[in-house]
């Protein structure tokens, strides 16, 4: 079957580019010797998981835990839960996780730290564990001084936790290409000062887990950061492109709409809204998504189904009927709310693959 007679709308992947990003990314991190441990938050699907682990990842980063429990399903058995545990249930269900695979956990509290220990220990049972720190993202993590280094200690004298290393998140680094240099280069600094911290106090590491798609390819100007967890490289988006760290041809989610309406001037409806894209902005672009066959399109607004797309003054006709395909602005949340995608190579599907980890938010 040929992509153009699936029903639409319809999240289509190309193997080929798909592939491509992630050789290209494992080829990268080998050589600069830091370990990968991409957030499978993008896709959600065993079967993109597996791939990354084919191609060299040591393991899968997951937001929550339910998303982990997908990953082990599937047979993937070194996972890092990057996001505060908290709460009896999950408790729990972290402890029956423990028993099959791998795992390390992450925490910024002294509260948090002392709830796994007692969970896991009861039960014999143990994982790895990292401090968050914040360096700059101002989200989630401790800030870098005695408070950080005392929780650090304590985590590394728990029952049931093996005192890993350190987890930040480099979100907040962006601009130009110069700009993210030189902002790693400080990021560096910083951590060398961390890290200095750790020593003085005689506590030893084996990571210090951070990275983020837009500076992938600029890891190694903070060599301190050991092991990476980029997940939006994996497809890449219209936000990716616009950070002007990847191009357009290297965009392997696309969704396919079709022109349902052009009955009010100007513009014409496509069979997607909401419920099918990302809500999120494009920095300094218009709309919520580009479209492939006529970027002068512009996807303006959306109701629950419908897609307000101005034609913004295109020389091409859009009849009912047309066929059109969409990068989103971000990938990751768009990929939240399809069950299936379609994979293919050259437009011949080849698979179909379930997003068994979508909408698992706890």
């Amino acid at each position: 079957m040929h992509i153009s007679e699936l029903d639409t709308p319809a999240v289509i992947i190309d193997l080929d580019v798909l592939e491509r990003n992630l050789r290209r990314a494992q080829e990268y991190f080998d050589r600069h010797g830091i370990r990968f441990r991409p957030h499978m938050k993008t896709h959600k699907s065993p079967e993109i998981g597996r791939l990354q682990v084919e191609h060299g990842a040591v393991g899968l980063t997951c937001a929550k835990l339910g998303e982990a429990e997908v990953m082990a399903d599937a047979g993937i058995r070194d996972l890092m839960v990057a996001y505060p545990l908290w709460g009896e249930q999950k408790l729990r269900r972290l402890a029956r996780l423990a028993e099959r695979c791998t795992l390390t956990v992450v925490f910024d509290s002294a509260e948090v730290a002392e709830a796994i220990s007692r969970a896991l220990s009861a039960e014999g049972l143990e994982v790895g564990a990292l401090v968050e720190i914040d360096t700059g993202m101002h989200r989630c993590g401790i800030a870098p001084g005695p408070a950080m280094v005392e929780l650090c200690r304590r985590a590394a004298d728990l029952p049931g936790l093996r005192f890993r290393g350190l987890m930040t998140y480099q979100g907040f680094i962006g601009g130009t290409a110069a700009e993210r240099e030189a902002e790693l280069r400080a990021e560096q600094d910083r951590l060398e000062g961390i890290l200095g911290s750790l020593s003085t106090a005689g506590l030893t590491w084996e990571v210090v887990s951070g990275g983020t798609s837009p500076s992938m390819f600029l890891s190694h100007l903070a060599p301190a950061i050991n092991e990476n967890r980029s997940g939006t490289y994996v497809f890449n988006d219209r936000n990716m492109v616009g950070s002007g760290c990847v191009t357009w041809d290297d965009c392997a989610m696309q969704v396919a709409v079709t022109v349902v309406s052009n009955a009010v001037p100007g513009q014409i409806i496509v069979d997607a809204g909401s419920k099918t894209f990302s809500s999120d902005r494009s920095a300094g672009e218009e709309g919520f998504g580009r479209f492939v066959e006529d970027p002068c399109l512009v996807l303006e607004k959306m109701n629950e189904e419908h897609g307000y797309t101005r034609l913004n003054g295109t020389s091409q006709p859009h009849p009912i009927g047309q066929r059109l395909h969409v990068i989103p602005n971000h990938v990751c949340t768009a990929m939240n709310m399809h069950d299936e995608v379609w994979v293919h190579r050259g437009g011949e599907v080849v698979d179909c693959w379930k997003v068994a980890a979508r909408g698992k938010l706890r």
